[in-house]
């Protein structure tokens, strides 16, 4: 009886040990901590909470008090992981401690709008520039007290800009309006000239594009030329310039010169030509969609050609207007005398 309660007791001993080892086993594969099963969720978290932050372009927007202009900046916060629940936060700007405006009131510079406070986007108002000096903008969670900064700095940006045109051309008169007369076969120079609402634009902005337009409108129509003469077979076809300028110009732009070499005049114009032969008439030219007279507008002006310049990633242009027509060549009189 005795053998047999003890052999029962090492049964239950070996069942209990066995117990044992597969739990601590269960652990070690499960990778739970082998002190306690239960870890915080605060311990969980492998993703730190991060704020980075990214910039627009600068826009100009209106009026503080009424009468200081600002250009306007939108910023936006990431917060890292995106499943926080609170992502309230807040934006301050304070001078970087070398700047040499750190003893300046950065509110006569900068300024955060109160619409920013709590949203994961702010929109920075610059007043008045600080060339020379930077501030810095940061981003604090409400939840961790996390923070995301950036630098902000004054380079100039440009929001507009004009074009000077060539020098010394002459101008002509459209009807009501004047524009510079540019000659076939010339090579013309244009600067562009950048500036911004505090008038103090800088370099390095060059990022610009042509683009060639026209206005009004000419009338063409069909013209063949032989050894027995030349004449019009119609000319009723309204053509509008500006679906045809790019014929008339080469333009380009290299950092902020415009060149442009026009290359034919109105009367010059013609769609195309063939060349065949006519019983008759013998090898004969046919000209399709030839210039045959100009069409004035509602305001009495003749077609004139524009020519637009346009920031690519900042979006502003400003544009220069002209007439094509061909330089005179020589001048002579139908007799070298005249006798009375």
């Amino acid at each position: 009886m005795l053998n047999k309660n003890v052999k029962t007791s090492r049964n239950i001993l070996v069942l209990i040990m066995a117990t044992v080892l597969l739990s601590i086993a269960c652990i070690g594969v499960l990778g739970i901590p082998s002190d306690r099963a239960s870890v915080s969720a605060s311990e969980r978290r492998e993703i730190p909470q991060t704020v980075e932050l990214y910039s627009g372009a600068p826009k100009v927007t209106g009026l503080r008090s009424g009468e200081t202009v600002c250009v306007s900046q939108t910023v936006a916060a990431t917060i890292t992981p995106s499943t926080v629940v609170d992502k309230y936060v807040t934006w301050t700007l304070a001078w970087a401690p070398d700047a040499p405006l750190k003893d300046a009131d950065i509110s006569e510079y900068l300024e955060v709008t109160e619409e920013s406070q709590g949203n994961l986007t702010a929109t920075v108002n610059c007043y008045k520039a600080f060339r020379g000096s930077r501030a810095i903008l940061t981003c604090t969670t409400r939840q961790g007290n996390k923070q995301g900064t950036c630098e902000v700095v004054y380079e100039g940006v440009p929001s507009s800009m004009s074009i000077n045109p060539p020098t010394s051309v002459e101008t002509f008169n459209l009807g009501r309006d004047t524009v510079d007369l540019l000659f076939v076969g010339q090579a013309y120079s244009l600067n562009i000239i950048s500036d911004n609402v505090f008038h103090d634009a800088g370099n390095g902005f060059d990022d610009y594009e042509v683009i060639i337009s026209g206005a009004g409108t000419i009338t063409c129509g069909t013209y063949s030329r032989s050894p027995r003469g030349a004449g019009w077979a119609s000319h009723n076809n309204v053509v509008d310039v500006a679906d045809i300028a790019s014929e008339f110009i080469t333009a380009s732009v290299t950092g902020d010169v415009v060149s442009v070499t026009p290359s034919k005049a109105f009367r010059g114009y013609y769609e195309s030509s063939t060349t065949h032969y006519v019983e008759g008439n013998g090898e004969t030219t046919t000209y399709t969609n030839m210039f045959y007279a100009f069409n004035t507008d509602a305001d009495g002006n003749l077609p004139y050609f524009i020519l637009t310049v346009r920031h690519r990633t900042l979006g502003f242009s400003a544009q220069y207007r002209f007439f094509i027509g061909e330089e005179i060549e020589s001048v002579r009189m139908n007799t070298q005398t005249i006798t009375f």
